[in-house]
């Protein structure tokens, strides 16, 4: 039998580069492999950036003779990463390092460095002065981040990094949490003016039959067709991207792509093209968090083009998502979701007064309930270290709420 398969958008035609920086290449499956069966996998998944991760499993630290390895020449490109892994204050991903960070795991509930008075500030600087990229992977899992077991569920120093600006990515779409809760925490980071950029992994496990492939969930990063790591890396935070589990979102303002800024404007036009492979319920453009215009998706596969004009305010983003539908093949995921990186308006970072207050009053309410799972967690442990970190955010979203 031959199958002849119809691409529905052709990514490398236009610009993009796509990119999986989640999973692991060994983690407690059967089999044991080498980074060379991720180049099949890849070709077949038609990935072109892989990183995956290191991680611990309990005691075990996975593939460490991997670290440094390098793909082939004139190949797809993969790096290895790693993943730190403090359960309690949330997992990280550091991408690009030169150097491994120890330790990989600490904080209560660990048998070894369970009593660390250390934040997760402290890796996350670490990468900041390798010139590697940071994220938090699988934040959230839930739907509503503000409810009252959102607020419990959320990684206990996520709103303070966040805050004080301290990581450059944010898994948004992944198998184990929740997109549209993600996103909603997310939204308020853009909200306070904190720039942070998208990123998309499966967290799959390759030594597992059956599961998932990689790229599932992935980002697709606009480099006009070059294909280096460092080029890639930069636009990558630099928030030129999307992110999706199977829709295509291809939007941009006045002709500039997210990443960008626009002028504020009582009369902006913008463009809105979406390919899927699968139905998708709706799209939508998300205005300083708030959906300013919807329509209908695709009731199967297909493409459809969108157009329109908005006033835009003095300050703050605007993105695309698109959204909702049931999950068929080749989609392996919970539901369709694609969302674009922001379009800042006037300047990266700015914000809207109300936007800004509102967004600063929620997270010092999520902050409050982040330090006293801190608390209770730690018990009668000193933690001064953890402790100033908490209270820098604190006095930042005090200022920000004014």
């Amino acid at each position: 039998m031959t199958l002849e398969l119809e691409p529905i958008w052709d990514s490398k035609k236009n610009g993009w580069v796509s990119g999986d920086h989640h999973f692991h290449l060994n983690y407690g499956g059967p089999y044991r492999l080498v980074p060379n069966d991720i180049l099949p996998m890849m070709d077949a998944e038609a990935l072109d950036v892989a990183t995956p991760q290191l991680a611990n499993l309990h005691n075990r630290f996975e593939d460490q003779k991997y670290w440094g390895w390098k793909s082939p020449e004139n190949g797809p490109i993969i790096i290895f990463a790693q993943e730190i892994r403090s359960h309690f204050l949330g997992h990280l991903g550091l991408i690009g390092t030169t150097d491994l960070y120890w330790p990989w795991i600490w904080g209560p509930g660990y048998q070894v460095y369970s009593s660390d008075d250390r934040p997760n500030a402290d890796p996350l600087a670490f990468a900041r002065e390798q010139g590697a990229l940071s994220m938090y992977v699988h934040p959230f899992s839930g739907r509503n981040p503000l409810s009252e077991d959102g607020m419990r569920r959320v990684p206990i120093e996520i709103v303070a990094d966040a805050t004080l600006g301290l990581f450059d990515l944010i898994e948004l779409v992944c198998l184990w949490s929740d997109e549209i809760g993600t996103s909603q925490l997310w939204y308020r980071f853009l909200n306070i003016g904190v720039p942070i950029a998208i990123s998309g992994g499966t967290d799959v496990m390759n030594n597992f039959y059956h599961t998932m492939a990689i790229g599932t969930t992935r980002n697709y990063v606009y480099t006009s067709g070059v294909r280096d790591w460092q080029t890639y890396a930069n636009a990558l935070k630099s928030g030129q991207s999307f992110v999706t589990n199977g829709p295509i979102l291809d939007f941009a303002v006045n002709n500039i792509k997210p990443g960008g800024t626009v002028s504020s404007s009582s009369d902006l036009n913008w463009t809105l093209d979406l390919h899927s492979a699968i139905g998708v319920d709706s799209v939508a453009i998300v205005l300083n968090g708030k959906t300013v215009w919807s329509t209908k998706g695709l009731n199967g596969p297909g493409s459809r083009s969108y157009k329109g004009s908005m006033p835009l305010p003095s300050g703050g983003w605007i993105a695309a998502t698109a959204v909702g539908g049931k999950s068929y093949w080749p989609m392996m995921d919970s539901y369709p979701f694609a969302h674009t990186a922001p379009i800042w308006i006037g300047s990266k970072g700015s914000t809207e007064t109300e936007p800004r207050k509102k967004a600063a009053k929620e997270l010092l309410s999520l902050l409050d309930v982040s330090e006293e799972r801190l608390r209770e967690g730690y018990s009668d442990i000193p933690i001064p270290h953890l402790q100033n970190h908490f209270n820098k955010a604190r006095k930042r979203l005090i200022e920000l709420e004014k």
